[in-house]
């Protein structure tokens, strides 16, 4: 009974040393950026200097940093905080590389000016250190492209119980690609944060904003979010929106163009979640943006009737799989919808969709 108790005090002792070594380590590595400043800019030169038509088109996707493909899953996502299945941590290099490859094709043939892209890797295991942004700029060599970092951790230590398979390093973000030379572009990091420790192994959520010259002296301002997940009040997620709203408010009173396109966690006004899962019964209903949160004026793109996200937690069906739509825009007033698309594309690529927008600058 003595050399039990002895044995269960030291598997105690292991495990204590084991998460404080983790959370020990995570506190000392924990990036934290604040404020505002500049976000990295390539090939500013090769793109056209100004605006000179009154109709924009856009096109914003969440990659999934290559490694949720239609044959692909996040192990997270299935609730495996502690263990899951060895080997599923990650998709094997041969699915990220068909998966970033399928994204690097897709830029490349769709025409459009600008492309707001979110979850790009930099060097990250979960996708086998892949320059995911530097393929990405490679299909359209020609534009403008910038960067800014929301997602920076030395070891994110994910399953728990998994030491030798955790998830790892990450280096990941926004990425904004323009047919245009933006005169600013800034990384500003959003308020809003996980309690300790959670927020040790969590994003960093920022907004890419740039700004972009009209002919006639006005400036069209682009705004590429991703924001919080895993928030099941919504109280981070609200404290992001509302620093947003006060930044592109201060833009359009300034007289700009003011259009916000990315992955916002959580549904626009209006949209029916039941219209592409009807034979759901029940479900704890999502979040959704409030009708009144911002002023008369503003609205929202989005396209109903095609998905652009996905339940992740197991590889595509489209008959079982859940479906829903929280990739869309925030455009202001001085902004006239000519068009607005879902691109269907099986899931193929990514766990959410591209979603295409064309607008017109009002006078």
């Amino acid at each position: 009974m003595k050399k039990f108790r002895k044995v269960v005090l030291y598997v105690l002792l292991a495990a204590a040393l084991y998460v404080g070594g983790l959370l020990l380590f995570g506190t000392l590595t924990d990036w934290a950026p604040e404020g505002t400043e500049p976000a990295q800019v390539w090939n500013a030169d090769r793109a056209n200097p100004e605006i000179q038509d009154s109709v924009l088109t856009f096109l914003t996707w969440n990659v999934g940093y290559g490694g949720i493909g239609s044959e692909d899953f996040f192990f997270y996502n299935k609730g495996d905080f502690f263990w899951t299945d060895p080997g599923t941590v990650r998709m094997s290099k041969e699915r990220v590389t068909a998966n970033v490859g399928g994204q690097q094709m897709t830029v490349k043939n769709t025409l459009t000016d600008f492309f707001l892209l979110q979850e790009v890797d930099t060097a990250a295991r979960r996708s086998h250190y892949i320059n995911e942004l530097d393929t990405v700029r490679s299909a359209r060599d020609q534009y403008a492209t910038a960067y800014a970092s929301n997602f920076q951790s030395k070891r994110v230590p994910l399953p728990l119980l998994q030491p030798w398979d955790h998830y790892g390093y990450v280096v990941g973000g926004l990425a904004t690609m323009s047919r245009y030379t933006p005169v600013e572009s800034s990384r500003i990091q959003l308020p809003g944060e996980f309690p300790w420790p959670t927020k040790l192994f969590q994003l960093d959520r920022c907004a890419l904003r740039q700004e972009f010259s009209v002919a006639g002296g006005k400036k069209v301002v682009t705004y590429n979010v991703h924001l919080s997940a895993y928030d099941k009040g919504g109280g981070i997620r609200l404290q992001q929106m509302n620093a947003i709203k006060q930044a592109v408010l201060a833009d359009y009173e300034a007289g700009h163009y003011v259009v916000v396109g990315g992955d916002w966690n959580q549904l626009p006004p209006g949209f029916n979640w039941f219209s592409l899962n009807p034979t759901v019964e029940r479900i704890e209903a999502p979040k959704t943006v409030a009708f009144d949160f911002m002023p008369a004026g503003w609205k929202y793109a989005y396209d109903p009737g095609t998905a652009s996200v996905r339940e992740s937690h197991e590889p595509y069906d489209s008959h079982r799989t859940r479906r829903s739509v929280i990739d869309f825009y925030l455009l202001s007033p001085n902004l006239r919808i000519a068009q607005v698309k879902g691109l269907e594309m099986g899931f193929q690529h990514s766990d959410h969709q591209p979603v295409y927008l064309e607008v017109e600058l009002l006078k």
